[in-house]
């Protein structure tokens, strides 16, 4: 390699990248045997005992992946919102396999009372997608 500074440049940046590729291999081992460990669906539920909409993060083996945020846009006057953790039913999906229909999973639901409408923005983990999602609270 003496007299090729290039070359030895470009060998060292190669070995290096092998070296930190290799332990990166090692840090996810135990996920590289589950292919489905790296699917990420993000889930939505709601529309029973009270829950206007629920959501939730989890991979294809419904292992729960990270609490999505929920914020509140706007709301109809009179119309008031609580967004807390909670348990809910998968009932559908904003992205991803509706693999875990009808379970119960961990993840953050949202009540609410008065008649009208309201506007909720849910970020999922761990990329931060973002859906809005609207939602009608009929007269009881």
């Amino acid at each position: 390699m003496r007299g090729n500074g290039h070359f030895g440049r470009v060998m060292a940046a190669t070995l290096g990248l092998l070296a930190a590729g290799a332990t990166a291999s090692r840090a996810g081992e135990h996920m590289d045997n589950d292919p489905d460990a790296y699917v990420v669906n993000y889930y939505t539920g709601g529309g029973s005992g009270g829950v206007l909409f629920a959501a939730g993060t989890a991979n294809q083996q419904c292992t729960d992946l990270g609490l999505p945020t929920i914020t509140v846009v706007s709301t109809s006057p009179g119309v008031k919102l609580s967004v807390e953790p909670g348990t809910y039913t998968v009932t559908g999906t904003d992205y991803g396999y509706l693999v875990c229909l009808g379970r119960k999973l961990p993840g953050v639901v949202v009540r609410g009372s008065g008649t009208g409408k309201a506007h909720i923005r849910v970020a999922y983990p761990p990329l931060g997608q973002w859906y809005d999602h609207y939602l009608t609270l009929p007269a009881r």
